[in-house]
């Protein structure tokens, strides 16, 4: 079980989770997806635990099975059942924004944008680059991507861009965001991984870049 602590995620989606100890009680935060089936519940996390969710009820009925899942829990003392890692008690739970690798066109470019951001942190999990980003704003929603140029997909190098539509936004509110890109379009029959070459507009002269190796 690995102990996570995730900013506060705000307009794609708004949470603030850590681990604590309060009153001899341990608070955990996982990111994963989540496996609904009849009444019962399980996240699949990215640390690769299985967790039980002891109290299905506390889920919103907007989720779905297979959605991915920002989750703040306590464990449930006693026996797992097979299969299961962990019993866990949901005290707080959120989706996360997932979006797919996009090919930038002459025809799509103006909707994607190339907006400043600043990125938090970038990672990757499983088939999941996930984008802990903070911009400004406030007044308008904004749309994050991450895009590639068009034609075959390379089996050596994918070169990948981070961009940002902030539709105008004069506002002036700090936000911090989550979002989670799903990489299966990137994979090929020839190796067994390919390296992410990831660039972000940072504004002024700054450019963010990050080399990834994806293996699948």
């Amino acid at each position: 079980m690995k102990t996570r602590i995730f900013i506060p995620l705000v307009l794609l989606s708004a949470y603030f989770l850590t681990s604590c100890k309060q009153d001899e009680i341990v608070y955990y935060s996982e990111l994963g997806n989540i496996r609904i089936a009849n009444d019962s519940a399980i996240i699949e996390t990215d640390a690769g635990d299985r967790l039980l969710v002891h109290n299905p009820e506390s889920i919103s009925p907007t989720v779905a099975n297979n959605d991915r899942v920002l989750v703040d829990f306590s464990l449930v003392e006693g026996t797992a059942p097979a299969g299961i890692d962990y019993v866990i008690d949901i005290i707080n739970l959120m989706e996360v924004l997932v979006k797919p690798v996009i090919v930038i066109t002459p025809e799509n470019a103006d909707s994607i944008g190339n907006d400043p951001i600043t990125v938090s942190n970038l990672w990757l999990e499983k088939n999941y680059l996930n984008l802990s980003f903070t911009f400004f704003g406030g007044e308008q929603g904004h749309i994050i991507n991450l895009v590639r140029n068009p034609g075959e997909i390379p089996v050596d190098t994918v070169d990948l861009e981070i961009r940002h539509n902030e539709h105008n936004d004069n506002g002036t509110y700090y936000y911090i965001s989550l979002v989670s890109f799903d990489l299966t379009s990137l994979q090929n029959e020839v190796a067994d991984s390919v390296i992410l070459s990831v660039k972000a507009y940072e504004g002024d002269s700054r450019t963010f870049q990050k080399f990834i190796t994806y293996k699948f």
